[in-house]
Order: C-alpha cells, then sequence, then structure tokens
C-alpha cells in the first residue's frame, strides 16, 4: 500500500505543476502535457 501511494504522489505532483503552467499558457508545459497523455481539456488535442 505504501508503495502505491508513493507511486501516485511522485506522479501527480509534477503533473499538476505541469498542469498549471500548461493552463497558463506555457507551450513548453502543453508539449509536456501533450506528450505525457495528461487529459487537460483547456489545451485541446
Amino acid at each position: 500500500e505504501a508503495a502505491e501511494r508513493i507511486a501516485r504522489v511522485l506522479h501527480n505532483d509534477p503533473a499538476t505543476g505541469v498542469m498549471r503552467h500548461a493552463d497558463a499558457g506555457y507551450d513548453i508545459a502543453i508539449d509536456c502535457a501533450k506528450e505525457q497523455g495528461l487529459n487537460l481539456p483547456m489545451i485541446g488535442r
């Protein structure tokens, strides 16, 4: 259980940062979100 929890944190915490920067319009974050398959309706696919 602990391993699953840490895996979620290590994925979700950086992904949240990418989402925030993509929403702010940073091209590098938008590209990263698309490459990683993040579901971000605000940037389109």
